[in-house]
């Protein structure tokens, strides 16, 4: 996102904060700049049962929305766009090497010093895949108690209980929150996916994607550099 400043802050103190699925996060209560007036973070207040100071990093925005990205998102974009440019710099180093264009010794060192980034890229990985896993959990339970939810409504409106006013308005609130769910499901395996694909992204497609700007699919054959292990 374009840097802000202070001298535009008051266009979002007070305004509401989403996250990417439209659910109402709290508020812009506050900010914190740095000496040049840079906003570095914001103070949010979580809808007044909380209040925190987050980077400005994290949020986006969008025609005049606020969005703020789930922590295991804000996460996992840093991943992919290190493994990302790792996976294109040992690519361009692995093409400069075998065209003869840069001193042996050089090519060693640059070597070296990728391959360590990687080595501490697969551990970081780890760690992201296996919240973005429990994320998945986290939702997948979350609907299985909407679905029962609104079973239960079902059964009191086809049973008499309810009328049929108060049925239409329980099922919209349940219907809208449940594919606000699978959305967010589908986002989560969706950076998943990419994360793995991008670990196990070989020298030659690496080169095409830094060409291209696109990321080859996981049919893609896994470099030697390094191999990931879920």
């Amino acid at each position: 996102m374009p840097s802000l400043t202070v001298d535009k802050i008051d266009e979002y103190l007070g305004k509401p904060v989403n996250d990417p699925y439209g659910r109402r996060v709290g508020y812009i209560i506050g900010f914190y700049s740095d000496a040049d007036g840079n906003v570095t973070s914001l103070e949010i207040s979580f809808n007044e049962f909380g209040f925190k100071q987050v980077t400005v990093d994290m949020f986006r925005f969008e025609n005049g929305s606020i969005i703020l990205l789930p922590e295991w998102e804000y996460t996992a974009i840093l991943l992919e766009n290190r493994l990302e440019r790792v996976k294109k710099r040992v690519a361009a180093l692995e093409e400069l090497n075998s065209k003869k264009e840069i001193p042996v010794h050089t090519y060693e060192e640059f070597k070296k010093k990728l391959d360590e980034s990687l080595i501490k890229l697969k551990e970081e990985a780890k760690g992201v895949k296996e919240e973005l896993r429990k994320r998945i959990h986290e939702i997948e339970d979350m609907i299985v108690e909407l679905e029962k939810a609104i079973t239960a409504v079902k059964v009191s409106y086809i049973s008499g209980e309810i009328p049929e006013k108060a049925y239409k308005a329980s099922m919209d609130h349940l219907r809208r929150n449940l594919d606000i769910l699978n959305s967010e499901k589908a986002s989560v395996k969706k950076h998943l996916d990419k994360i793995e694909a991008l670990e196990n992204l070989p020298v030659d497609a690496a080169v095409k994607v830094s060409v291209a700007g696109e990321t080859p699919s996981k049919s893609s054959q896994p470099m030697q550099v390094v191999v990931v292990e879920s």
